[in-house]
């Protein structure tokens, strides 16, 4: 492969890191929502034997099942691949409340409560 003008091999060794660590950060993504692996593996219209394997890093997460995580989910494909978040700004709470209207302002922190309901279970 050429990137940037560079070529760049990447053996299989490379590819199984590289499934791997996808495979942690996907974990780590759906413990932090608390959700079981049975509604990924659902989502993704896998079975739990596979969706066990992705997390493993055994199988590779295709392009198909990282958009439908972002959609569903809104997990970051970029941090799921790289382990590094697409969003260059951190979120400013300040800010936000500031600059949005009751409902807005409502809506948000009735999503914050449900979540750490959530986590709480």
């Amino acid at each position: 492969m050429i990137y940037f003008g560079k070529e760049v091999q990447i053996t299989e060794n490379d590819r199984k890191n590289i499934n791997i660590q996808i495979g942690k950060r996907l974990r780590e993504a759906r413990t932090n929502m608390n959700i079981d692996k049975s509604e990924f593996a659902r989502v993704l219209d896998v079975t739990e034997e596979h969706y066990r394997k992705l997390e493993a890093g055994a199988t590779g997460l295709s392009a198909d099942k990282i958009l439908i995580l972002y959609h569903t989910y809104g997990i970051d494909p970029t941090y799921l691949i790289a382990g590094v978040s697409s969003n260059i700004m951190d979120f400013n709470l300040e800010y936000y409340v500031a600059n949005s209207s009751k409902e807005q302002r409502d809506q948000f922190f009735d999503r914050v409560l449900a979540y750490v309901a959530k986590l709480i279970k």
